[in-house]
């Protein structure tokens, strides 16, 4: 009997530590649950207040995606935001607009329609600043959204233009702005362009210059003539004549025309040329025409044109500027006044040859000269 009622008083002792065992277990569970979940919700909270605190960035393009100019500049932007200490996806979150009114929405309504689209994303994004690539996005965008919001100090950045800004009343003047909008000119170098391709070819001294009719391209051709044809008195090269056509088909004729009234056959933009029914005739079938078809040396003055086919380009650096623009937005964004900020055509300048189309022409260029090549 002694030893059952041993036996039971162990068993009851055991049983009594199993129990103590799970309540204590349990317990130390659920204060570990506790503390995970603790933790967990002090990370959310630091990750939104960190969201909270990144800056939003907003670039609006004039044209399309595929548009190699575009993702130059943007890339520069993000590089100089890096220089300026605002790193993408740490220090600010992106946002990227394509107005795409360089081919598909082309007519002065349909620009109008895609800057207010371009309007609806500002307010619904609300950003720290907003860059702004080309003509159309300036005008239509950056300017309208400041007459409309007269009260907002959004800042906007702009490059790619080819406009005098300062007609538009929010820009006061180049040196100063005055208000929010500042950024970076676009100037063609036709002075170094010329001058590298005399240096090339001494022996050449015509050139004539090839546009389109896009009212991108009607400014440019009519700065040209103000800017350089009205004031520069050492041109490297004589300027023949200045040629702007509406269809591909005047494009052809015109080629063939000047074949031996010109040494160089200057480009200046080839994307709105219009076939018999009125489309827009692609890029690439241009410029396969072209050079089957002209005997002359190119001479472009955007970057890509080389990319594209023409023999010689001497442009302005969409890369270079994006990143010139990107640190001003650092400025900007570290409490920097952007009226404050002069408006400046910043003269970054690549060259770019392309070799298979020098090839065709039996040019061999200098490797002093091939040197030159950014």
């Amino acid at each position: 009997m002694r030893l059952k009622r041993k036996m039971d008083k162990r068993v009851f002792v055991f049983f009594i530590i199993i129990v103590l065992s799970l309540i204590v277990g349990y317990f130390l569970l659920k204060s570990e649950t506790s503390i995970n979940v603790y933790f967990k919700e002090t990370e959310t909270e630091l990750k939104s207040r960190h969201s909270q605190n990144m800056k939003r960035v907003l670039i609006i393009h004039s044209y399309h995606r595929e548009w190699g100019w575009d993702q130059d500049t943007e890339n520069g932007i993000i590089e100089g935001l890096e220089n300026g200490g605002y790193k993408l996806d740490k220090d600010y979150t992106l946002k990227t607009f394509y107005m795409d009114t360089k081919n598909k929405y082309t007519t002065t309504e349909q620009i109008k329609m895609r800057a207010e689209q371009a309007m609806n994303i500002i307010d619904e994004y609300k950003p720290d600043i907003v860059f702004i690539n080309d003509d159309n996005a300036l005008k239509y965008v950056a300017v309208a959204y400041t007459l409309k919001n007269p009260d907002s100090r959004l800042p906007f950045v702009f490059s790619g233009i080819n406009v005098d800004p300062s007609v538009y009343e929010p820009i006061d003047t180049l040196e100063k702005p005055g208000h929010s909008i500042t950024g970076a000119l676009e100037r063609f170098p036709y002075y170094q362009s010329f001058s590298l391709a005399k240096r090339i070819l001494p022996n050449r001294t015509r050139v004539v210059l090839f546009a389109d009719s896009s009212p991108s391209s009607n400014f440019v051709v009519n700065s040209f003539k103000e800017r350089y044809l009205e004031k520069v008195n050492n041109s490297p090269l004589d300027v023949v004549a200045v040629v702007q056509v509406k269809t591909f088909r005047e494009w052809k004729e015109k080629i063939k025309e000047y074949q031996k009234k010109a040494d160089f056959l200057g480009i200046i933009t080839y994307h709105q040329l219009r076939d018999d029914d009125g489309n827009i005739v692609d890029a690439s079938r241009v410029v396969l025409w072209t050079i089957n078809n002209n005997k002359l040396p190119e001479i472009g003055f955007l970057l890509f044109h080389a990319e594209d086919g023409f023999w010689l380009a001497v442009g302005v650096s969409p890369y270079k500027t994006g990143r010139y623009v990107g640190t001003i937005g650092a400025e900007i964004l570290n409490g920097k006044n952007p009226g404050e900020i002069p408006i400046v055509d910043p003269k970054l300048v690549d060259v770019a040859f392309n070799l298979e189309r020098s090839k065709m022409l039996g040019i061999e260029i200098p490797i002093d000269i091939l040197g030159m090549a950014t």
